[in-house]
């Protein structure tokens, strides 16, 4: 199934599976005004972005590459939640020079390369492979697999004649080593875990949106994700998904609150979901160039309440490690 169909339109909903190509050239873009674009002016339009973020026990890690047109974007950081202490990295190039971001959902090369880094996301045969290399040498490198977690995959329109796609997986096993401050070489075990998050599409002109993610071993050793989103992918359902072992289960729409300058509250709208998330250290952008610009936080957090599933079971969180970000952009 290719996503843009043969009257140049995407196909919107929620998908069991995976589309097996996002034919973007086909995609009939208007403006507001039915003008047709085409060539650089629909280029320019177009946005698209990949994430993964890893869990070990002592560290999360976020690695990021990103284009949106007019530029190139890529990050990665290290947090250390005994030390509190993160090591970061990020850099931007002028139209994308340096950057891929494939947006092919079963087979895809991204890279970001800006020295002294290059990153590389490469997906195939159900795995994603990411190595980081700075001046040349490995600081990164992880295969992680999807198989056995059903993904979200969902689109939806937004604007007068945009539209978003957006998959996700969480509770992903991996392999592989990075290597922290202090130049130790850190290997991932059993108990780590993965989430992607790749998006692409042409998104509103000025984009906002709250968004949590969470992954983490439960009390009864089951594997538990968690995907929340306000502001985006709401037009014709959302991306408001629980993981256990693997198994997708939808949620309600949720409310994104700050309660005091540390603390949020997540509610869903059929309350069967109540959360309260304490912030910690954050990663932060903020540019302003008038015409374009971005305000970025994405805070480490821990979260804690409860998710009711339509089965009648009960999710507990307990001071889990959690990603909370808000993000600003006018592209």
């Amino acid at each position: 199934m290719d996503l843009i169909q043969s009257n140049g339109q995407p196909r919107y909903g929620r998908f069991k599976d995976l589309p097996t190509t996002i034919n973007v050239n086909q995609y009939l873009y208007k403006t507001p005004y039915g003008k047709t674009l085409t060539g650089w002016r629909k280029q320019l339009k177009y946005k698209k972005f990949k994430f993964c973020s890893i869990q070990h026990e002592q560290y999360t890690i976020g690695i990021a590459i990103a284009d949106i047109g007019w530029a190139g974007h890529g990050f990665i950081y290290l947090y250390n939640h005994v030390s509190q202490e993160a090591l970061e990295w990020n850099a931007n190039t002028i139209l994308g020079r340096g950057t891929v971001v494939d947006e092919q959902p079963l087979y895809s090369q991204s890279y970001f390369t800006k020295s002294p880094f290059e990153f590389e996301m490469q997906h195939a045969n159900g795995v994603r492979y990411i190595q980081v290399t700075r001046h040349g040498e490995q600081q990164l490198k992880a295969r992680i697999f999807c198989a056995g977690t059903e993904p979200l995959s969902l689109c939806s329109p937004n604007g007068i004649n945009g539209w978003t796609y957006t998959q996700k997986k969480t509770t992903l096993a991996v392999e592989g080593f990075f290597i922290n401050k202090n130049k130790e070489t850190i290997h991932f075990n059993e108990k780590t875990l993965a989430s992607l998050d790749d998006t692409c599409g042409f998104l509103r002109p000025e984009t906002a949106w709250f968004w949590l993610s969470t992954n983490f071993w439960d009390k009864k050793g089951q594997r538990i994700g968690v995907n929340l989103a306000s502001g985006v992918n709401e037009s014709f359902g959302n991306e408001n998904c629980l993981w256990v072992n693997g198994v997708l289960y939808p949620l309600s729409d949720v409310l994104f609150e700050k309660l005091d300058e540390n603390v949020w509250s997540i509610r869903s709208l059929n309350q069967k979901l109540q959360l309260v998330v304490e912030t910690g250290w954050r990663r932060f952008e903020n540019l302003n160039l008038r015409l374009v610009g971005s305000q970025f936080s994405q805070w480490q957090s821990k979260v804690s309440g409860t998710i009711e599933t339509e089965s009648g079971e009960m999710i507990e969180l307990e001071y889990e490690y959690a990603l909370l970000e808000q993000h600003y952009a006018k592209w």
